[in-house]
């Protein structure tokens, strides 16, 4: 390589911006600033050398790591797995994840990564108070800001204890902030005192760290998760709401609403204050709650908006002593922490959300999981003005686009990343909101996989929001329940206690099978989905396994139809699961595509990858019904063992 070369090189030792002169062999090349050798980075992104990504470099890297984070994966794996990757990509042996906990008022020292294993028993036991006196870290924890700074230079006792455990002499320190607030930081620690490892250092971990404060926040909330039954009524109750949306009956979408709130959170009155444009009143709901013997009271009324000054142009959640309130005397909210969340309609409505307590106050996984669900609730709150407001098109367009919107994001968008095996998944609706749905689910111990695939009958919004609410409760099921049929049955127990009185019932098929990773043991029960393929390897043949069951949601008892099988895979076997959208699709003859059809297909694919041979199997379908209206979701899976 000449100076002349138009394209040139920064050395990858001195990062000087000069033109690496002589190749030699095997790509190596010669630094005339440095004098000496480095090997072409071939990677995205280069592990050294560069102190600021551009904006493609940073997306790749992200890209690259997506699959990390993944609120399914347990706290201590979480922060290994993250640890691991930043070791990897800088570099460096020593990073420390603190966590806040505000209630507590302390910054504990949650997990530390080195090869020294004698380091990871003694830090398990360090915490540090929420207090300016402790120095830099905390003052880094309250301005939310990173930072760089040398032990040196600190003067309290637990900075010198930390350099002669670790031999740290200067530390980078980044908070990890979650809706702009701190939930911990990570932390890298150097050796060398005036180290400039720390600027390049700095501007990789931005790219990954806000990514892994959703999926840490994620895994916080469920680690303090200590009653499942308490938190699995609540899903019930949201998925009622949001599945029934009560567009044409106001006043009993509110009261749901308020008791699911007071609900997740055990407060003994939750109101609602709507504010609607140009009126000089506003409406107040409310939903007294007696813990104590059960009972409930709900009212509703109205107050002056002069009132409510105090409170009406509060931006964000805040948490409030209800006694220093005076509109809150009047509304009869007492207790000893209240809490205010305002919500803003598009059509210039004002919603103001009051929720309190007696003698406890709300903690922040608390609040979080309130404004989850107020971020919900204000879907249906919006469409139920559309369904008012709005002609039937505009009405039913608007619907579409935000159910869609929510079934795109449940849906994998990943497959999971377990050794030895190959995925494959597609969906095409059949009106841009399916009531298909298949999902990929990896035990946090990455020992299990959980494989399944079903159809909601009906199609369009209802059916769709009755897929995100099972697919919810799936979720949370497959971490608690080991058996495939007895996770079929919670599910079962759902769908008919929910929508036994509803005029247009709702039932599932589905076929949930359960890998272990670690004996290839497969255990699958069915619930009136049909059969599913298994292409043997070995004696190169297909065959069509029945899975047998009952459709879930027709009866509240469906302990006669329990069927559970096992199967046994080898390398190089491949199975494929479909909805009966595939082989009932029509072409211009009112001919179906059928089993066979579906069959050759996947055989004539087999020696593709799983994602390919889905893709191949669509266009033949494509090709058989031409131009003919699809008319129902089109769903298939494929998994291959290695």
């Amino acid at each position: 390589m000449d100076e002349e070369s138009e394209f040139e090189r920064i050395c990858l030792l001195c990062t000087e911006p000069r033109v690496p002169s002589g190749i030699t062999k095997a790509g190596r090349f010669f630094c005339q600033t440095c004098q000496r050798e480095w090997i072409l980075e071939k990677r995205k992104i280069p592990r050294i050398g560069r102190n600021v990504l551009n904006s493609d470099e940073k997306t790749a890297f992200l890209l690259e790591n997506l699959s990390l984070f993944n609120s399914a994966l347990g706290l201590d794996d979480l922060m290994f797995r993250f640890s691991e990757l930043i070791s990897d990509r800088l570099k460096k042996d020593k990073i420390a994840i603190f966590i806040t906990n505000l209630e507590l008022g302390e910054i504990k020292l949650a997990h530390y990564y080195s090869k020294q294993k004698h380091l990871h028993r003694v830090f398990k036991r360090i915490s540090l108070d929420y207090d300016l006196s402790y120095g830099i870290l905390v003052e880094a924890m309250a301005k939310r800001e990173p930072c760089y700074y040398k032990f040196s230079d600190q003067s309290h006792p637990f900075y010198s204890f930390y350099s002669k455990l670790t031999g740290t002499k200067s530390q980078l320190v980044l908070p990890i902030l979650y809706a702009n607030i701190a939930v911990g930081m990570i932390t890298i620690d150097y050796e060398d005192p005036n180290t400039l490892d720390y600027i390049e250092d700095e501007e990789i971990l931005k790219v990954v760290v806000g990514q892994f404060a959703v999926s840490l926040r994620n895994s916080l909330l469920f680690s303090k998760s200590k009653n499942q039954s308490k938190h699995f009524r609540s899903l019930h109750t949201a998925a009622l709401t949001l599945s029934q949306l009560y567009l044409n009956n106001h006043n009993e979408m509110i009261r749901m609403i308020l008791l699911t709130l007071s609900g997740i959170v055990d407060s003994t009155i939750s109101c609602l204050i709507e504010i609607s444009p140009n009126v000089s009143k506003a409406k107040v709901f409310k939903v007294n709650r007696d813990l104590e013997n059960y009972e409930l009271k709900t009212q509703t009324e109205t107050i002056e908006i002069n009132e409510l000054n105090s409170i009406i142009h509060a931006k964000e959640i805040i948490t409030i002593d209800p006694n220093k309130i005076p509109v809150f005397q009047t509304l009869g909210i007492s207790g000893k922490e209240s809490i205010i969340i305002p919500v803003n309609l598009e059509n210039q409505t004002i919603c103001i959300f009051i929720l309190a307590k007696d003698e406890t106050r709300f903690p922040h996984e608390e609040i979080e999981a309130l404004n989850a669900f107020v971020s919900l609730s204000r879907i249906t709150m919006e469409n139920s003005n559309l369904y008012q407001n709005l002609s039937n098109k505009e009405r039913l367009e608007k619907e579409i686009e935000i159910a869609k919107e929510i079934q795109s994001n449940l849906l994998p968008r990943n497959t999971p990343e377990a050794e030895g095996f190959s995925f494959g998944g597609l969906m095409v609706p059949a009106r841009g909101i399916g009531g298909d749905y298949y999902d990929f689910i990896l035990s946090p111990n990455r020992n299990e996989l959980f494989v399944c695939i079903g159809d909601v009958s009906g199609k369009g919004v209802a059916a769709g929001l009755v897929m995100a609410t099972v697919r919810t409760i799936l979720h949370s099921l497959v971490r608690v329940k080991d058996s495939p049929w007895e996770i079929l049955n919670d599910i079962n127990n759902y769908l008919y206690s929910s929508y036994r009185d509803a005029i247009t019932p709702r039932f599932m098929s589905m076929i949930l099978i359960r890998w272990n990773l670690i004996s290839d043991e497969v255990e699958v029960s069915g619930a009136g989905h049909g059969n599913f393929y298994h292409y043997q390897v070995q004696t190169n043949s297909l065959s069509s396994i029945e899975t047998g069951g009952v459709i879930l949601g027709i009866s509240p008892d469906i302990s006669r139809f329990k069927n559970e099988s096992k199967l046994y895979f080898k390398a190089g076997d491949t199975i494929l699961l479909y909805t009966d959208g595939v082989t009932e699709a029509l072409n211009a003859s009112e001919k179906q595509f059928g089993e066979l059809s579906l069959e050759n297909s996947f055989f004539r694919n087999i020696n593709l990858e799983p994602k390919k041979i889905l893709e191949n199997i669509y266009l033949d379908l494509k090709e058989f019904v031409k131009e003919q209206e699809q008319h129902d979701d089109i769903t298939m899976v494929a998994v291959r063992k290695i």
